[in-house]
């Protein structure tokens, strides 16, 4: 009864096995280096399977097109299919080694290697060979050279006028930046908040630029408020440079947490939901309101 057991394990392994196939079709084995290669990957296979990055399994040989992997659930059969186009540009015979695919089983099934060869493009030796003749020495002629001239002549008065629209339009950018900063902190911050939430990105599904125009609002808002940089700063160099102006540790925890929040969504591309959102939206602006409020009563005492 135990022998009649281990042959129908066996077995079962055996199908179990046989359910997955890998190959890959190529369209020659021999070529001149620089030429085309048409390889076909398929697998067809009982159980779901990861594909692999065949960009970086496929070195040396270099691709020239990849397509898309194509897949397909036929009679309980998974069946992939991608196409790409290899070329080597050094002679020599080449190993395609195996590519591995795992399936959701944690199984890995291997393709065979394929080999390769490029070989050297011959020389046409019927054509003769000629010296190598000395270059002709041409008179000047104005006549050609006149479109040169005035080319260059346009290109000096074309950079000229460029040069002047420049500083035109710097002056005018000062003078609107001048005009911003006239724009107290506070309801610069505030209108940008409402702007940003006017614009509903996360319902569009973009958390992550709501989040990165959020977190730009704020540090722009502490750098003008308290006259410190942290545009280019950390979180935790943020919160240090905000605990030096003594705001209290609700704030600066309610604060930590925004940044907190928005690095997570940046970075580690986490997905808060939109209740979640929406009270960090809520925090901004209190955290604007209550910054402000702080120093104003800093300033009066």
């Amino acid at each position: 009864m135990k022998r009649y057991l281990y042959i129908f394990v066996l077995l079962s392994s055996i199908f179990s096995f046989a359910q997955t196939e890998v190959k890959i079709l190529a369209d020659t084995n021999q070529v001149f280096i620089g030429d085309i290669i048409n390889l076909n990957i398929l697998v067809n296979s009982s159980e779901q399977i990861l594909w692999p990055d065949i960009e970086e399994v496929i070195s040396p040989l270099e691709i020239q097109n990849l397509s898309s992997v194509d897949s397909s659930f036929v009679n309980s059969q998974y069946e992939y299919s991608q196409n790409l186009s290899v070329q080597q540009f050094d002679t020599g015979l080449v190993v395609l080694p195996q590519l591995p695919f795992v399936g959701v089983e944690n199984d890995t099934f291997y393709s065979d290697s394929l080999f390769f060869s490029f070989l050297a493009v011959p020389l046409d030796t019927t054509n003769a060979i000629f010296d190598i003749k000395s270059p002709k020495k041409v008179p000047f002629n104005f006549a050609e050279a006149k479109p040169y001239i005035y080319g260059f002549v346009g290109f000096i008065l074309l950079s000229l006028l460029v040069y002047y629209l420049i500083r035109r339009f710097k002056k005018k950018d000062t003078a609107i930046e001048e005009l911003v900063e006239l724009i107290p902190c506070e309801i610069e911050a505030i209108n940008a908040l409402k702007n940003l939430e006017s614009q509903s990105l996360c319902e569009k599904g973009l958390v992550k630029d709501h989040y990165v125009q959020l977190t730009t609002i704020l540090r722009r808002y502490f750098d003008r408020e308290y006259e410190i940089d942290t545009l280019e700063s950390t979180t935790d160099e943020t919160i240090e440079a905000l605990k030096i102006q003594k705001l209290d540790a609700k704030l600066i925890n309610s604060i930590s947490d925004l940044l907190t929040e928005a690095d997570y969504v940046k970075f580690a591309k986490s997905k808060p939901n939109a209740k979640t959102n929406n009270v960090f939206m809520r925090k901004s602006y209190s955290i604007v309101e209550d910054c402000h409020k702080l120093k104003e009563e800093a300033q009066n005492v």
